[in-house]
């Protein structure tokens, strides 16, 4: 187990290794203005807007966008299932050593969700030990649309001149539990 001590040390080494200044240096006045970034996380793909505030404190806005489709009969059923992930996020960064390393707090608008069709090639269609008359089964998947968030990360833009720079973070979204629907079309 890490002690905070060290946690703490590791902490402010990276941050100092990723400013390219020694630890006893002093730091520069704070300079960054507004950036605009391309993203990619497990939320798709998307852009990002910064602007920093204090030398410490900064808001980061962006979108997020991805869909796959997959279609394919299998066992006389075909399945049409359409995945979407889109999300709204503004975050509020808090830069303890007033370099890289960053704490965020924020949320998600979130559009996340998956929609899927089913429908037998067969009039009767056998679940188990039972023969039902479908026409199609429908599954909608959604999550809260406000999702709160947090997590920790690594901007190398942040209070540099530089315009090229690396950006990395880890954090929790929180959306709930996902509602799910179920409908079912019998034959007539």
């Amino acid at each position: 187990m890490i002690k905070t001590a060290h946690l703490l040390t590791f902490l402010f080494f990276l941050n100092s290794f990723a400013y390219g200044q020694a630890t006893t240096q002093e730091k520069p006045d704070y300079h960054l203005g507004f950036r605009i970034a391309p993203r990619i996380s497990t939320l798709g793909g998307g852009l990002e807007f910064a602007k920093g505030l204090t030398p410490s404190f900064g808001l980061r806005g962006g979108f997020n966008y991805f869909t796959y489709g997959y279609d394919a009969t299998e066992s006389d059923v075909e399945y049409n299932l359409d995945l979407e992930l889109k999300s709204l996020g503004l975050f509020a960064d808090w830069h303890p050593f007033k370099g890289s390393f960053r704490l965020s707090g924020g949320f998600l608008i979130n559009g996340n969700g998956i929609e899927g069709k089913a429908k037998p090639t067969t009039a009767n269609f056998e679940i188990g030990d039972g023969t039902y008359a479908l026409n199609s089964a429908s599954l909608e998947i959604s999550y809260n649309t406000f999702a709160p968030y947090f997590g920790l990360g690594w901007d190398t833009t942040f209070g540099d001149e530089d315009n090229w720079g690396f950006c990395f973070d880890l954090g929790l979204v929180y959306s709930g539990s996902p509602e799910a629907s179920l409908i079912v079309d019998p034959t007539a």
